[in-house]
């Protein structure tokens, strides 16, 4: 798996390299004078780079001689004892602090927190404790330094050394914060417990690479006038990054893609791919003396992490409230506040990192204010658009929370009940949230269009002559769609009613969209009828049904009491708790017809839709309970004698 990886990216990175190396076309002289302009940059890069390797030994022995002579007249006996009264002024004060504040503290962690939105509250405070401490530390340590006589440059030394700690102390800090490996019920992110500590010390140790990647160059050239042997130490750092990182997202996407991979048919396009590709973008792009490319291109990847990852970090903080914590589903959420918090985290992270490659392009100021550079423009055109995505969005989750609580507020449907107001907005509502949905999408659309200076009236009228093409080209999906308009309007059936159409397709209906009808037959098949074919429809589910059958008895049976019976019979049902209610008119009978040997009685009774069959199933058991207890049979039940008689001879 390994070894495919780095093929590939090596691949790609050879691929690039051959590229660039290659001559543009002569009909495109702008594009090869910027191709030969970068390459032009990048040769320089390396040549400076080999240069600053070839003499960084070279700086190394003078700055060790340097070193050797400060030892030898006291000036660095004189450092270290000032930097030990440094360290035992912040150190004190700091032990100090925290003979008042290890109570505190110790109760917040020992606190569990029984929502992750407690668990903010307490991460707050230890941050403050924690913060606190190390606050009293940094200006104990600067007030004293300002106190003392240092020898020359020894105080710009120290002062990277405090900076230096304050950055690895307090990124610890943060991400014990958040990830709190000793306490799980105090985390703020959903992380294994074993790769807690893993995150702690991988934080700290970046933060120490990346402090030492800036401060000690920066010494280096200014203190030691060691340009050369301080750009080495900066590449080196940046390479031991670049391995962390590798290793950072190794570990980190490996269980994450393979729990993914035994969940899906197909396995993911790896993540960890992605992940290592920008990484060596941006070490070769920094190599190749474009910086600016390779922050923006950090930046751009960092803004995409972050857009990837928002909805579990904040429906991880609504997991007490939610069925699913892995993949929270919008219908599960009891509110809008999870949804509102996720749009302006989205949009906030969007502004930051536009922010952020504003200020790595060297945008200036005003020309921000005023416009008038293409790249403000640009800038100002795409904030534009996000704060118009940011408010459809808002007004987008407000029409679908209200539509998905009516929704979830109306009872199942049942077949067998008549249909109610719920019926119809069960049928309806979800037409609707897709219609609002598309009118959304298209508004939008036209809008950011509009937004970014792109002229919108040559779309509306191309996209009026695609219409009217698609009119006369799809005339049986326009059909199909302008049916169900006014089948929808009409009323003509509803969700859970059972229907029967013009083409002997019968069914409930369980679905219904833009163009089809889905309806399930009562043997279990799913019949998706498009509208247009439905023709005439007979609802067999609205208001009520009248049931008939009929019983056939013997000649000698006295038909006014069989009818008196049998209406005896309904006035019984009529009063049962179960099939009373469901009865509107009583069951009757009466003598239909006489055939040969044989009286039919015809009963019948209105019931609600879809009942009939239980108070048919009824009413039959009574009836042969009755005739039973009264010694009639059903005619062709006992012995039968038939005399057929001859015609005469002509």
């Amino acid at each position: 798996m390994k070894s495919w990886r780095v093929t590939l990216t090596g691949a790609i990175a050879l691929l690039l390299a051959c590229t660039a190396a290659l001559p543009a076309r002569a009909d495109q002289p702008g594009f090869q004078r910027v191709t030969r302009q970068l390459a032009a940059d990048a040769s320089a890069s390396l040549q400076a780079l080999r240069d600053d390797f070839a003499r960084a030994p070279s700086e190394a022995e003078r700055l060790g001689a340097d070193m050797a002579a400060a030892l030898s007249d006291g000036t660095a006996v004189h450092a270290v004892t000032f930097s030990l009264i440094l360290v035992i002024i912040g150190a004190g004060l700091e032990w100090l602090y925290w003979t008042f504040a290890a109570a505190p503290l110790r109760a917040t962690i020992s606190t569990t927190a029984a929502t992750p939105r407690q668990a903010v509250v307490l991460a707050l405070q230890r941050l403050a404790l924690l913060g606190f401490g190390l606050v009293l530390f940094t200006s104990s340590i600067l007030a004293a330094a300002m106190t003392l006589s240092w020898p020359p440059n020894v105080d710009v030394i120290v002062i990277a050394a405090t900076v230096f700690v304050v950055a690895v102390r307090g990124i610890w800090i943060i991400a014990d914060v958040i990830v709190s490996p000793h306490h799980p019920s105090l985390r703020l992110t959903a992380i294994k417990g074993h790769q807690s500590g893993f995150v702690v010390a991988g934080a700290a140790w970046l933060a120490a690479l990346t402090a030492s990647a800036i401060l000690l160059p920066q010494l280096l050239a200014t203190i030691g006038s060691a340009r050369h042997l301080a750009e080495a130490i900066r590449v080196g750092i940046g390479g031991l990054i670049a391995i962390s990182l590798f290793a950072a997202v190794s570990i980190a996407f490996r269980d994450a893609e393979e729990g993914s991979n035994r969940r899906r048919r197909r396995p993911r396009f790896p993540r960890t791919f992605i992940a290592c590709f920008v990484i060596v973008a941006t070490a070769g792009l920094a190599l190749a003396g474009g910086g600016r490319i390779a922050a923006l291109l950090i930046d751009i990847a960092i803004v995409a992490a972050l857009l990837g990852v928002s909805k579990r970090i904040v429906f991880f903080f609504w997991r007490d409230t939610t069925s699913r914590v892995e993949e929270p589903a919008v219908e599960t959420l009891p509110d809008m506040l999870p949804l509102i918090v996720l749009a302006v985290v989205r949009f906030t992270t969007l502004l930051m990192g536009i922010a952020v490659g504003i200020v790595l392009m060297q945008v200036p100021l005003a020309e921000l204010t005023t416009g008038s550079d293409p790249l403000a423009q640009f800038a100002l055109h795409v904030v534009d658009t996000l704060a118009l995505a940011f408010i459809v969005y808002l007004a987008w989750i407000a029409i679908r929370f209200t539509i998905d609580r009516r929704l979830r507020q109306l009872a199942p449907v049942d077949p067998h009940s008549p249909p109610t107001e719920s019926t119809r907005l069960v049928t309806l509502l979800p037409l609707l949230r897709t219609t609002l949905a598309i009118v959304f999408l298209v508004v939008f659309a036209l809008s950011a269009l509009w937004t970014l200076g792109i002229e919108i009236a040559p779309l509306l009228a191309g996209a009026g002559i695609f219409g009217l093409a698609i009119g006369f080209g799809a005339q049986t999906l326009v059909r199909d769609v302008i049916s169900g308009v006014f089948f929808l309007i009409e009323d003509v059936f509803r969700i859970g009613e059972y229907i029967e159409s013009g083409t002997s397709t019968k069914g409930t209906v369980e679905h219904i969209s833009f163009r089809t009808v889905a309806l399930r037959h009562h043997n279990g098949p799913l019949t998706f009828v498009p509208y247009g074919l439905l023709g005439t429809v007979r609802n067999d589910s609205r208001d009520w049904v009248i049931d008939k059958f009929n019983i056939p008895l013997p000649l000698a049976v006295d038909s006014e009491k069989i009818r008196k019976m049998i209406k005896g019979i309904g006035e019984d049902l009529a009063l049962d708790p179960e099939l009373g209610p469901l009865i509107r008119e009583p069951l009757k009978g009466k003598l239909y017809r006489v055939d040969p040997g044989v009286k039919i009685f015809r009963c019948k009774f209105m019931t609600a839709p879809g009942c009939q069959f239980d108070v048919r199933t009824a009413a039959l058991k009574k009836i042969e309970a009755a005739l039973v207890e009264a010694g009639i049979s059903f005619a062709g039940a006992g012995p039968q004698t038939i005399l057929v008689r001859r015609a005469p001879d002509p």
